[in-house]
């Protein structure tokens, strides 16, 4: 017998004591009188000194006790005109769990919901840790208790293999029907589950043999022969009944108890994030631990960050790491199409149902098609990845109902209107950081022989950690370059994003989908960002009639720019931050929107600085000689 607060074992290592705690635990929420437990500690021989002994018992459990009571909360073990309470929550007693596990379970099998009625008994099933109360003496108080869960117990193993056998997993019953005929020789259901897996797994000899070593034992032991139902059952499979097989005829048919399972290949171990890692790794262990039945709403964990920080890596690699946890199936959808428009919920819904196995009706209501989704994970265990969301509308019809599930979505910057929404902001990892994620990516050995380089080539991918694997990814495609070639390719800012391709990624792409839903003056004042420091106040945009407030908040929305405070005057003021990978894309399309000056002019002519445009770049940028 096991006590636990929490994660903490709090059983008392005194068997009396441990025998005091049981009595009490088996009549949770109910007075026992002093002497029922004077009763089952000493039965019918109590020393003299029973009633002091015992109370001194009781004081040490409540000492015991009393260091896991919540302040305001009432006491755990009180007493209650001349009796002893015990107060504990449905959901902190194991045998609590199990009886309504076990409820359930049998609803769903006569409803003829087999796979569900498995599910839930299987669940009740592993709560049992060894024998009831092992390691407690057992009194007249407790034999009672521990005869009815045994039968409980069995009752469960009998549920759950008729329900395994109804979804035609006979192949995977027959050893464990052995072990418990083995465990429980005078047992009557065992057996003639075991018969009926072999016969159904073509093993009709091994079938009788069954039927017969158990009416040699009944006869041997009891002087009994086999009930009617396991003579019928004997005689059926001599016959061959044909309604012994599964529904069709097939006997040789296994059902795998898998879910759907959508996510998509882990290309890599994650090197960053690793704290945000186990952040999100601990909510969804306590999701995937709760019992189906609890009444709490499933967790939403939402990634947020700039365009190639990592988002997707983090919410793939966790899920990969925690897919035995959700056994019901890990569904995944990319919110944003090829073209990065937003995925309409109609069709995201419509892929989930179709993945597990319902026919959505194409006609049907989105609510309509949601709520099937809903019912569908009520009782499941079902973990959710939702990539690229834009909003809420977006991905409410996407969420999971079940206590046991989760979601983890990915977007650029928190949704509002989600709910208990647990966010966590992925930041740009350090340089040391970022040389980890190189060196993870690198043939063994080659940052550390020029850690220089590789720092350099870190800084110049902006710590972003998609331009670091871009860059990994052109030393495997020229494996005649170094660390030292690569950050002198990458010192070109002009060339840089260029450089920073990789077959699977492109920033220059991801920025270029982003930028085509700003419109047309969007792009203008975004392209006019190249032109400015790292970072910039809303004045320094101004000009060309453009909404610059609209921009603003769209660029700050979609994580190109961010607000900062800077230094001026001694003093702070509001202004905007830009990411130096960003800013080059800028001058790229700044440089792409407006011909240069030089091909407008005859050769060997050059204007003098008057001339220049006054949209061209700063004059250390400008491509025309007389700007410089």
């Amino acid at each position: 017998m096991e006590v636990y607060d929490g994660e903490q074992l709090v059983t008392p290592t005194s068997p009396k004591l441990r025998h005091v705690l049981a009595a009490l635990l088996l009549h949770a929420n109910r007075p026992v009188r002093p002497e029922s437990l004077i009763e089952e500690l000493w039965l019918h021989e109590p020393p003299a000194t029973a009633a002091t002994t015992l109370q001194t018992y009781i004081y040490r459990l409540r000492k015991k006790l009393g260091l896991y009571e919540g302040i305001g909360e009432q006491e755990i073990l009180a007493t209650v005109n001349s009796s002893y309470l015990m107060r504990a929550k449905a959901e902190q007693l194991d045998m609590t769990l199990f009886e309504q596990l076990s409820r359930l379970g049998q609803d769903a099998l006569q409803d003829g919901r087999p796979e569900q009625a498995s599910s839930l008994l299987d669940e009740a099933l592993s709560l049992w840790r060894g024998n009831m109360l092992e390691g407690v003496p057992v009194g007249p108080l407790l034999e009672a208790h521990v005869v009815r869960f045994e039968e409980a117990r069995l009752r469960a193993h009998e549920m759950r293999i008729e329900a395994g056998l109804q979804l035609g997993r006979h192949h995977e019953l027959i050893a464990e029907l052995r072990s418990l005929i083995s465990s429980h020789p005078l047992h009557e259901g065992f057996p003639a589950q075991l018969m009926l897996a072999l016969y159904r797994s073509d093993r009709r000899l091994e079938a009788l043999e069954v039927y017969r070593s158990l009416r040699r034992r009944l006869v041997t032991e009891l002087g009994l022969d086999p009930s009617g139902e396991l003579v019928a059952l004997h005689r059926a499979i001599l016959s061959a009944d044909p309604s012994l097989n599964l529904p069709g005829g097939e006997r040789k048919a296994v059902r795998l108890n898998s879910g759907p399972a959508q996510l998509p290949v882990r290309e890599f171990d994650l090197a960053v994030h690793k704290g945000l890692a186990a952040q999100l790794e601990a909510v969804l262990r306590t999701a995937a631990d709760r019992p189906r039945y609890w009444d709490v709403t499933p967790p939403v964990v939402s990634l947020h960050g700039m365009p190639g920080v990592g988002k997707s890596t983090l919410a793939l690699h966790t899920a990969h790491e925690l897919r035995p946890l959700f056994p019901d199936g890990q569904l995944y959808v990319d919110l944003r199409d090829r073209h990065g428009r937003p995925l309409p919920s109609a069709g995201a819904v419509d892929g989930f149902l179709h993945r597990i196995g319902l026919q959505p009706d194409p006609k049907g209501r989105l609510e309509d098609r949601a709520e099937h989704f809903r019912a569908w994970s009520a009782d499941r265990k079902v973990l959710v990845v939702l990539d690229n969301a834009v909003c809420a509308e977006q991905v409410l019809p996407l969420l999971p109902s079940g206590p046991g599930c989760a979601t983890i979505l990915t977007s650029r910057s928190p949704l509002d209107g989600l709910g208990e929404e647990i966010a966590l902001e992925l930041s740009l990892p350090s340089v040391e950081e970022g040389v980890q994620l190189l060196d993870s990516l690198l043939p063994a050995g080659q940052v550390a022989q020029d850690r220089q380089h590789a720092e350099e080539v870190v800084r110049l991918c902006g710590r972003l950690p998609a331009a670091i694997c871009a860059a990994a990814s052109q030393l495997g495609a020229k494996p005649q370059w170094g660390l030292h070639e690569l950050a002198g390719w990458l010192a070109d800012s002009t060339g840089r994003l260029s450089t920073l391709m990789s077959p699977d990624a492109s920033l220059r792409n991801t920025l270029e989908l982003i930028c085509r839903t700003f419109g047309q003056s969007g792009q203008r004042i975004f392209e006019r960002l190249g032109m400015l420091p790292e970072t910039f106040t809303r004045e320094e945009l101004l000009g060309g009639g453009d909404d610059v407030d609209g921009a603003l908040k769209h660029l700050v929305e979609s994580r190109l720019v961010e607000r900062v405070l800077r230094m001026e005057e001694g003093s702070y003021r509001p202004a905007y931050g830009c990411h130096e990978l960003v800013r080059l894309y800028a001058q790229e399309r700044r440089r792409a929107a407006e011909p240069r000056l030089e091909d407008t002019l005859p050769s060997g002519a050059y204007p003098g600085p008057a001339a220049r445009s006054p949209k061209c770049f700063p004059a250390a940028q400008c491509r025309v000689p007389a700007c410089r």
